[in-house]
């Protein structure tokens, strides 16, 4: 039974440096339909720009600050659950936003489906590249939306998974601000903040033991990926800090084998570690630990993801001298981007 005495929902947004795109993003918040009552905490990390100026201007109430050293988007999420007092709790980035019906899907969504402790939407990309969607089951046909559901059908409704592992391994249909969750069960669990690459994919993996997913066959969020144009070395200095930081998959997933020990038996399981372990081996192997890279690859790489890099991981994993070139050609491409 839905509770009405309380708030309905919490926006919790990291800020750093966002001064370019922030106002876009609230405005995106204030534009909502439905008439659904919200909060937005506003976590700032350490911010050098006029970003929390700019919050303030605003002069609403629901818009609360805090403020924080710079320790990376993980614990200012923490932070503002911490805080929140809504029903449900949902997180955007500041250079991204949502159309005007996500509170109105997401909200009516778990209000009508209890078993569900989340529910995701389409995600719409915006890069130099061009336009594209995820997840990658998701395609339109006459300006309808369709997504595949757990027997490979489409459907223009909602649905409801309940395999998450096996769906979320081939269509990696979870975003970090498309995601709409139950706030008692969201504070029962925190985003690891040593992490500092696939953070979010920890959470999901872990949030899952506690229910069902659904997914809205919707585009609601839009990440513009055009919004800040990068240059070689920006991109690197980002980059180098998400390679380095990245861990082992058995450091990486031990909150959830703790929580499902049973899941190392789970084949669904073992396919979204593979989807999981191909970010992470791409990033050890950038950042020098290439034993490491390699020993991940030849134990997790028959469930990596059949994309380009994963299946040259797989046919170079078997000897050194492979790998070697791999890494050689890997590091080449990205120091080479721009």
């Amino acid at each position: 039974m839905t509770d009405k005495s309380m708030m309905d929902i919490s926006v919790i947004i990291p800020v750093y440096n966002a001064a370019a795109l922030i106002r876009r993003c609230l405005d995106s918040v204030l534009a909502q339909k439905g008439g659904y009552s919200y909060e937005v905490l506003l976590v700032d990390d350490g911010s050098t720009d006029n970003s929390v100026e700019i919050i303030e201007s605003y002069q609403i109430p629901s818009f609360r600050v805090f403020r924080q050293k710079n320790a990376g988007p993980a614990k200012a999420r923490n932070r503002g659950m911490a805080e929140a007092k809504g029903r449900y709790v949902t997180f955007i980035d500041a250079d991204d936003y949502w159309e005007d019906t996500f509170f109105e899907e997401t909200i009516g969504f778990l209000d009508n489906n209890p078993t569900c402790v989340a529910v995701s939407v389409v995600c719409k990309n915006n890069a130099v590249s061009g336009i594209s969607f995820n997840p990658n089951c998701y395609s339109e046909s006459n300006g309808i939306g369709f997504v595949k559901d757990e027997t490979g059908a489409t459907t223009h409704s909602p649905i409801v998974i309940n395999d998450f592992y096996t769906y979320w391994a081939y269509y990696c249909h979870v975003g970090t601000c498309s995601t709409t969750i139950r706030a008692d069960v969201a504070k029962q669990i925190s985003m690891r903040e040593d992490l500092r690459v696939s953070e979010d994919y920890e959470y999901w993996l872990l949030l899952a033991s506690f229910g069902h997913w659904g997914l809205i066959p919707e585009p609601l969020y839009v990440s513009d990926g055009t919004g800040i144009l990068v240059n070689q070395d920006t991109w690197i200095g980002k980059m180098k800090r998400r390679w380095e930081n990245a861990p082992a998959i058995a450091d990486w997933e031990r909150r959830i084998v703790e929580r499902n020990p049973e899941l190392r038996d789970s084949e669904s399981y073992c396919y979204a570690i593979g989807r999981v372990s191909r970010n992470l081996t791409y990033c050890q192997l950038l950042s020098g630990r290439t034993k490491l890279a390699r020993s991940e690859a030849k134990k997790y790489g028959k469930y990596f993801t059949k994309d380009a890099i994963g299946q040259l991981m797989n046919i170079c994993k078997h000897t050194a001298l492979t790998w070697w070139l791999l890494c050689r050609f890997l590091k080449y491409r990205e120091y080479h981007r721009f």
